[in-house]
């Protein structure tokens, strides 16, 4: 895969990144929850379908907000022109294209799929509480499964287009597009389980069986975060050096140690497995998707230090 130049990646992508992969969590969550939870589970299909659709509405504005120019958010899924060769990986359908090693270029087209079976997902739970649906499991079904793949990319796309750029401690991570993906499943599910316990369901055993997905999740996104740092550091680049010492001592150590590991990660995980009380659930739920965006934004901003 060619390396694309450095980039500069203000607050509003890191803060796209975080509401994709909250996004595509929540909905993966969801159709887990439709199709094994059955009845029970109901209250987590509908929050969870809704809120991946909440979460990607403001997306494609960020996306076109930090690009300046709405076109060029098209001009990622189209060709300038007629005649410019986009390379012999790419499938033309018409002024369309698809670049199957194109982070950016996938990146786009699963944001634009994803968006329209997210909106499926939201509108069939929607005609179902307006008793307008007679049965729209098999549609919910498709939606879902089809859904929950193009969710997991956009979940993990954005550690993948990372790792493509230019920067030492990017070019290092191999295991960033995992990280992604772990945290995307984490805040997907801590969102879920903060609004069923401000609806109060938590009485009712709904937020205890998401407490079942969040810490192994949890987990997850802590050993991947483990490997990320450990393949860097294993790496022998001084460029990776300088940039992880950076990220572990350096101006960026407080918030990734006490922010992204301590309070988002080390301190939700305890009150998961320890406390069932209520209301620790919601507490739990705002410590995972604090830091759940601390550790993508710390990260990114190590990531993109220019050292001498």
């Amino acid at each position: 895969m060619p390396l694309l130049q450095s980039a500069d990646w203000p607050l509003l992508i890191d803060l796209y990144f975080f509401l994709a992969g909250l996004a595509g969590g929540a909905f993966v969550i969801a159709t887990i929850a439709h199709l094994v939870g059955g009845e029970r589970s109901r209250n987590v299909v509908r929050v969870g379908y809704y809120l991946s659709l909440l979460a990607l509405i403001p997306c494609p504005i960020l996306l076109v907000v930090d690009l300046g120019v709405p076109s060029r958010f098209v001009n990622m899924l189209m060709s300038l022109k007629p005649d410019q060769t986009i390379g012999a990986s790419a499938i033309n359908i018409g002024s369309l294209h698809i670049k199957p090693f194109s982070p950016m270029n996938m990146g786009a087209w699963a944001l634009l799929g994803f968006s329209v079976l997210a909106f499926l997902a939201a509108l069939s739970v929607f005609l179902e509480d307006a008793k307008r649906g007679r049965n729209l499991w098999a549609l919910r079904t498709t939606v879902g499964v089809i859904g929950g793949f193009f969710g997991f990319f956009l979940a993990a796309y954005p550690g993948v287009l990372l790792g493509a750029t230019a920067r030492p401690l990017f070019q290092n991570g191999s295991f960033l597009g995992a990280l992604f993906l772990a945290v995307g499943a984490s805040t997907g599910a801590a969102a879920i389980a903060l609004i069923l316990s401000f609806l109060g369901q938590e009485a009712g055993g709904t937020v205890g069986r998401l407490r079942q997905i969040i810490i192994p999740v949890l987990l997850l996104q802590a050993a991947t975060l483990a490997l990320f740092l450990l393949r860097v550091g294993m790496s022998g680049g001084e460029g990776a050096a300088q940039s992880l010492a950076l990220l572990l001592s350096g101006p960026y150590s407080l918030i990734f140690w006490v922010g992204a590991v301590a309070v988002g990660l080390i301190v939700p995980l305890v009150l998961q497995v320890a406390s069932r009380q209520p209301g620790l659930a919601a507490i739990s739920a705002v410590l995972i998707l604090v830091g759940g965006f601390l550790v993508k934004y710390v990260i990114i901003a190590a990531g993109q230090v220019v050292l001498s």
